[in-house]
C-alpha cells in the first residue's frame, strides 16, 4: 500500500506499508525519513476529507479502515502535540514545529496583533536568512515568542454558534462567549451522536454543564477525543488505563463477541494516545543520549564522532524534494538553496518560504565531494 505523507515544508514522501498496517507503522517510517524518530510521539497524521475536513488518523488502527478513495493515500504530517521550545531536544523537530507555526501565521490560523507581530517579525526574518546555528536559535525564539500568543498549539472545532480551541492548557470558548475551562476543572466529558458535553467546575466551585451540538457525528467525536487526548498528555504523569483500553466494535466484530468475548475482530480503539508529555521528553531523552558503554581513548572515540557529522554535512546538502541529488540551486529573489536543477524546474514557489521564485540559478558547492572523500578515508 503507497502512502503519500506531505510535511509542513510541502515536501512529499512516498511510503510504502503493508496492506494490513496500522497508522503507528506509517507515522514510524516516516518520521525514519525526516530523523525525528525519537520525538514522533508529537506528530500525528491527518486526512482531509471530500468536504475539506481534516481528521487525524488513529495510529492504532488500521489504515485501509479509516480512509477512502484509491491508492496512494495522501496525508499530512502535522505536530499533533505542541510542547514549550526548550522541551523539544531534536533541531529537526524544532524545524518542523517552526515551519508549520509560521505557515499558520500565514493562513491566519494563528491570531496575532501587530504588537505581537512586531515581537515575531525579527526572529522570523533571521530564521528565513540565517544558517546553520544562527538559524536554529532564530527558529527557538521564534516558537518561544509564539509560544505565549493565545491560540498557540490550539485545535480550533468550529460550530454553527460555537468556536472551540483545545490547547495545551485547557478548552477554550471564544463563540458566543469568551471563556477559558483549564484542564484541572474538567470532571467529564462525553460525546452522543451529534452531541458533545463537557462537565466542569466553575470559579465558585460548582458544577457547569457545557453542551454542544456538532455538525455531524464525527465531529462530535472528534472534539470529544481531543479534550480527552490533550488532557491525559499535558495533565497527567501516565496515560489513564480507561482511555488506552476504550475501544468500539463493528457490527460484525459486535456478533463475535458474543460466542468470544476476547475476539480482537471488528476491535477499533478510540484513542491513539501512548504516553504524556513527560514520558516523551524522557523517552527522547534517553534515546539521544544513551552514554557509549565501555571505556574508549580520545582517538577511538573521534572516528565515530567525525563518522557522524560528515554524515550529516551529507544529508545538509541533499536536496529537500528527491532527497537523493545534491542542491545545486539558488532560488531569487528569497535566496534559498534547498534542492537540484531537476526539481528546481518544477516548483513555482520557493519550498522553504513558500515566496514566488522569479529565477532560479545553479551554484556550485565543494562540500559534498570533499565529504566523500574524507568519509571513505576515516
Amino acid at each position: 500500500m503507497w502512502c503519500l505523507v506531505v510535511q509542513p515544508s510541502s515536501v512529499v514522501l512516498e511510503i510504502h506499508v503493508p496492506a494490513k498496517a496500522k497508522g503507528q507503522e506509517l507515522l514510524e517510517k516516516a518520521c525514519e525519513q525526516i530523523g525525528i524518530r525519537a520525538e514522533m510521539d508529537y506528530f500525528g497524521l491527518k486526512q482531509t476529507t471530500a468536504k475539506g475536513e481534516e481528521f487525524w488518523l488513529n495510529l492504532r488502527n488500521p489504515i485501509e479502515r479509516q480512509v477512502l478513495g484509491v491508492q496512494p493515500f495522501r496525508f499530512l504530517l502535522r505536530v499533533k502535540f505542541w510542547v514549550p521550545p526548550h522541551l523539544v531536544l531534536q533541531p529537526t523537530t524544532r524545524h518542523i514545529m517552526y515551519t508549520q507555526m509560521r505557515q499558520e501565521l500565514v493562513d491566519g490560523k494563528l491570531e496575532t496583533s501587530e504588537e505581537d507581530m512586531e515581537c515575531l517579525s525579527p526572529f522570523i526574518n533571521e530564521a528565513d536568512s540565517a544558517l546553520n546555528i544562527e538559524k536554529e536559535k532564530a527558529e527557538y525564539w521564534a516558537l518561544k515568542e509564539a509560544s505565549t500568543l493565545e491560540g498557540f498549539g490550539e485545535e480550533t472545532y468550529c460550530f454553527k454558534n460555537f468556536k472551540v480551541g483545545i490547547g495545551p492548557n485547557g478548552v477554550n470558548i471564544y463563540q458566543p462567549e469568551r471563556k477559558g475551562i483549564p484542564y484541572s476543572a474538567i470532571r467529564s466529558a462525553s460525546n452522543q451522536r451529534r452531541l458533545f458535553q463537557l462537565v466542569y467546575l466553575d470559579e465558585d466551585h460548582n458544577d457547569k454543564t457545557l453542551e454542544i451540538k456538532c455538525d455531524s457525528n464525527s465531529s462530535a467525536s472528534s472534539l470529544y477525543r481531543a479534550v480527552t487526548e490533550r488532557h491525559d498528555f499535558y495533565s497527567c504523569d501516565t496515560v489513564r488505563g480507561a482511555v488506552t483500553s476504550q475501544y468500539i466494535r463493528d457490527l460484525k466484530g459486535t456478533i463475535a463477541s458474543i460466542f468470544n468475548e476476547s475476539t480482537p475482530l471488528g476491535k477499533k480503539y478510540v484513542f491513539d494516545l501512548r504516553l504524556t508529555c513527560r514520558e516523551v521528553h524522557d523517552n527522547a531523552r534517553r534515546a539521544l543520549y544513551t552514554p557509549v558503554e565501555g571505556n574508549s581513548s580520545q582517538s577511538q572515540s573521534k572516528k565515530p564522532n567525525d563518522n557522524e557529522t560528515l554524515k550529516r554535512l551529507l544529508r545538509a546538502t541533499t536536496c529537500a524534494v528527491c532527497m537523493d541529488q545534491q542542491m545545486d540551486t539558488v532560488f531569487f529573489p528569497c535566496g534559498h538553496v534547498v534542492c537540484c536543477a531537476v526539481c528546481a524546474e518544477k516548483l513555482e514557489t520557493c519550498p522553504l518560504c513558500r515566496a514566488e521564485v522569479e529565477v532560479a540559478r545553479k551554484v556550485y558547492l565543494p562540500t559534498r565531494e570533499l565529504a566523500y572523500e574524507a568519509l571513505h578515508t576515516l
